[in-house]
């Protein structure tokens, strides 16, 4: 394996972790939401983060690191692709506020890195994957900044 396909490796990892860590998030922000529409949301979205976690280990299993088209390491470093998985921590004291903003800044992040992988596979079947990945990201990101709206904006 080429040092470009191991580096290809360690970003779909870190965004399998990624997706791991976003169920876990949900799951947690879900329990302590105070509205009951607000957690079944957050509980949809999380499950909805295992099945990214699947499509991108399936990929990973299907060689999608031999797929992409970068040539050096340094290519795919300028392109400073891991600066999307980012963790944003939350504080203890974070209000539901805080947590939609995180959340909102998360879907967000892995919609870029998607739409980024997309452009990057010379594999129509992979490239698919990555720009479902994306809209989808895209699509969760908007229900949280409805829900924001809706809680925090009311009168708008």
């Amino acid at each position: 394996m080429t040092n470009v396909q191991q580096t290809f490796e360690k970003l779909v990892s870190l965004a399998i972790q990624r997706e791991e860590e976003a169920y876990n998030f949900y799951m947690k922000a879900s329990e302590e939401s105070k509205f009951k529409s607000s957690a079944k949301l957050l509980q949809e979205l999380a499950h909805q983060e295992v099945a990214h976690k699947e499509k991108l280990k399936e990929a990973l299993d299907a060689g999608v690191c031999d797929t992409f088209t970068c040539d050096t390491v340094e290519e795919i470093e300028k392109m400073d692709l891991s600066q999307y998985l980012v963790d944003i921590p939350l504080k203890l004291d974070s209000t539901p506020q805080d947590v939609l903003i995180v959340a909102i800044k998360k879907e967000s992040a892995a919609n870029s890195f998607y739409k980024a992988l997309s452009e990057l596979t010379g594999s129509g079947v992979h490239r698919a994957v990555f720009e479902t990945l994306a809209t989808e990201e895209e699509t969760h990101k908007t229900r949280l900044q409805n829900m924001y709206d809706d809680i925090f904006q009311p009168d708008m």
